[in-house]
């Protein structure tokens, strides 16, 4: 039965029962926690090898240069969020609930289905984006001659691409351990292309572009070995049909497992994979839109000191990570409302234990900037801390976004990610020619907060409604 969090114990009068109370949340939540914790080595890895690659890519390069390696990384990044457009994880949540019930089959069906479209979106993004690359440079940010280097860093994206194979098969399983060896095994290798470029001293944009490259593509392909082919591949014996095969390239495959109970998701693969496409074309911009108009507004050196300042967050930024690869396919997996509810709680309770240290994080860290990155830094502090804080909130959110996937509400997530859009680039618009890169760390705050609202109001709704028809039942 599901622990109530004690009235009287507010006031402070029974800290037996407070105490009680918290052993109980831990103890009914331990194999969560045990899968938070292995997520968390590769999130840990990379965030001792993130913070020295931003240490010495930030000092090797100055904040201009900072900020120009930053402008041509957000264009790789946005090309890999955009051929993902949600696939990712209706991949998991799909094969992850075959993969429960026992059909191995369908789990790679799921799958294949999943690496046909990703690539192929892939492609044709990377077309327009090599197209696009001079208007990009010269026009928007004036900076014209990191067109060829954006056309390049494509590379990058494609790899990126890739590396997420072995990731989405292991988490369908939910093999955490494994999965936590694929990615900090990635987070190495980046890393050793970074510190060999620190031996021998050659920095300049170019070369950091060149090497992330080089070990974007060794991580992925060394780690796709893992995946069985019948992932990726049809192997079976259907006689070879052209008008089948392109049917079969788009189309989502046909699920006809089923829960115990005679259950099955309300939205198809391909229903709920449209809406997550919306839905995550609306949150790519919305994680780009601070240093694109950045780029538009102010000078590359705002754009690095601005960079910087991420670059402390990344420690809340793997933690919420972390909590979303433990808790994506828990949900998925779960039929019945009685055991969603009872995910929700445990797990909005433990987010909100995780907030209030994430909150003493954002205060005192960012105080490091200066000396971790050099004197020329210290504008990061403050932002440092506002970005610190936008992840305390959406630490908060994480448990009740996740799970309203699991209630249905794919169909309108898209509302508010396009509200939350909305929001942000208003707020860059408005702001960043008067008080600068702060701006941005405002609207991002402002976004997981206009989330968080809107999310809570549609999960309760969602919520009440199931318990009253099934009170109805």
């Amino acid at each position: 039965m599901e622990r109530q969090f004690p009235v009287n114990a507010i006031s402070g009068t029974r800290l037996t029962e407070v105490r009680a109370w918290l052993n109980g949340t831990l103890t009914e939540s331990k194999r969560g926690i045990r899968d938070v914790f292995v997520s968390l080595i590769p999130q840990g890895v990379s965030l001792c090898t993130g913070l020295f690659t931003s240490i010495l890519v930030a000092r090797g390069l100055g904040p201009a240069g900072l900020g120009k390696y930053a402008l041509v990384l957000s264009v790789s990044d946005a090309a890999t969020t955009l051929s993902d457009l949600g696939i990712g994880q209706t991949a998991i949540r799909y094969a992850s609930r075959a993969a429960g019930l026992g059909d191995s089959e369908e789990q790679f069906a799921v799958l294949r289905w999943t690496f046909r479209r990703r690539m192929s979106l892939l492609a044709l993004i990377g077309l327009i984006v090599f197209v696009a690359a001079p208007l990009m440079a010269g026009r928007i940010w004036h900076m014209p001659a990191l067109a060829p280097w954006i056309r390049l860093a494509l590379l990058i994206g494609i790899f990126g691409a890739l590396a997420h194979v072995p990731s989405i098969y292991f988490q369908s399983l939910k093999r955490f351990h494994v999965n936590s060896a694929v990615l900090t095994g990635q987070a190495l290798i980046s890393f050793a292309g970074i510190l060999f470029l620190a031996l021998l001293k050659r920095w300049s944009v170019e070369s950091v572009v060149l090497v992330s490259i080089v070990t974007a593509g060794s991580g992925a392909l060394v780690f796709l070995t893992l995946v069985p082919r019948a992932a990726l591949l049809s192997v079976g014996s259907r006689p070879f049909s052209l008008t089948e095969s392109v049917k079969r390239f788009w189309r989502a495959p046909t699920l006809v497992a089923t829960a115990k109970d005679g259950t099955v998701d309300a939205e198809g693969p391909n229903v709920f994979a449209f809406y997550m496409l919306l839905s995550s074309i609306f949150v790519m911009l919305i994680l780009k839109a601070d240093v694109w108009l950045m780029g538009y507004f102010l000078d590359a050196r705002s754009v690095g000191v601005y960079n910087a300042a991420t670059r402390l967050t990344l420690p809340l930024a793997m933690l919420l990570a972390a909590i979303n690869t433990a808790l994506w396919p828990r949900a998925s997996s779960l039929v019945r409302i009685e055991d969603k509810v009872a995910l929700l709680r445990k797990t909005f309770r433990l987010c909100s234990m995780v907030a209030l240290a994430a909150l003493a994080y954002a205060i005192g860290v960012p105080h490091l900037a200066p000396l971790l990155f050099g004197a020329r830094y210290s504008g990061s502090v403050l932002l440092g801390q506002l970005l610190c804080i936008r992840y305390l909130v959406a630490i908060l959110v994480c448990p009740l976004g996740v799970i309203g996937y699991s209630l249905g509400l794919v169909r309108m997530y898209w509302i508010v990610n396009l509200l939350q859009l909305l929001t942000v680039v208003v707020i860059n618009v408005l702001l960043l020619p008067r008080v600068g890169p702060v701006a941005s760390t405002i609207a991002l705050i402002t976004n997981e907060v206009v989330g968080f609202v809107g999310v809570g109001v549609l999960v309760r709704r969602k919520l009440g409604a199931k318990v009253q028809a099934a009170s109805e039942r």
